[in-house]
């Protein structure tokens, strides 16, 4: 009976053994750097597209800020405070007229979601307040941009078209300030316009603290 050199066997299978785990263990390292690589080109496009949101959401403030004292000012002339010159008057009726929305950049987030890749993102905390940011804080933007501009459409341009007379290129008939119709609806567009003036503020402090998250998070790797 012919011998068998277990050692050698044993030792050519714990070789084969050894060589597929080094190849599946390889192979498994260059797919987590390959997503790695992916997850830091994802983030820093986001950084990219949250910082030019900032800048968006910081000069929308700033003309949130004249649309209020042009809202302040009308409604307290619908009381019968005193409004100023008639050529103020006119720019301040024409000015409510339009309020420039949000429109945020999401141009990675978008191609991140529609690749079905989320899970990318490996921090899962991080995850979450992105998902949370785009999702309930921009839609909830639109939703208050939705709302002042089916305010002004349905209300106020149609009784501007109905009741206010401009008399001429830097004057304007203030009569449309005495009606109870005028004084009902500049007082919603005011406090509608307030809680969306405050939901921006808290949308981008929410931007800038989720774009330092994954700033530090990318600065980690």
């Amino acid at each position: 009976m012919k011998n068998i050199n277990w050692l050698d066997h044993i030792a050519n299978l714990l070789v084969v053994i050894l060589g597929i785990s080094i190849a599946f263990y390889m192979e498994g390292w260059r797919e987590d750097a390959g997503n790695r690589m992916q997850e830091r080109k994802y983030l820093e496009s986001m950084v990219t597209d949250l910082q030019t949101d900032i800048e968006a959401l910081d000069t929308l403030l700033s003309i949130n800020e004249e649309l209020s004292a042009a809202l302040v000012n009308l409604s307290l002339a619908s009381v019968g405070r005193p409004y100023g010159s008639d050529s103020a008057l006119m720019y301040q009726t024409l000015k409510i007229q339009y309020n420039p929305p949000f429109t945020p950049q999401r141009t990675a987030y978008e191609s991140l979601k529609a690749s079905g890749k989320m899970d990318l993102i490996n921090d899962f905390e991080l995850r979450n307040h992105i998902v949370d940011l785009y999702e309930q804080f921009y839609r909830g933007t639109a939703e208050y941009d939705d709302a002042l501009d089916e305010h002004v459409r349905d209300f106020v341009k149609p009784y501007y078209m109905k009741n206010v007379r401009f008399t001429g290129p830097q004057s304007i008939d203030p009569a449309f300030l005495n009606s109870d119709e005028f004084r009902n609806i500049i007082f919603a567009y005011r406090y509608l316009f307030i809680a969306k003036d405050e939901f921006y503020k808290n949308v981008l402090n929410k931007t800038d603290s989720v774009k330092n998250e994954i700033v530090g998070y990318l600065e980690s790797q």
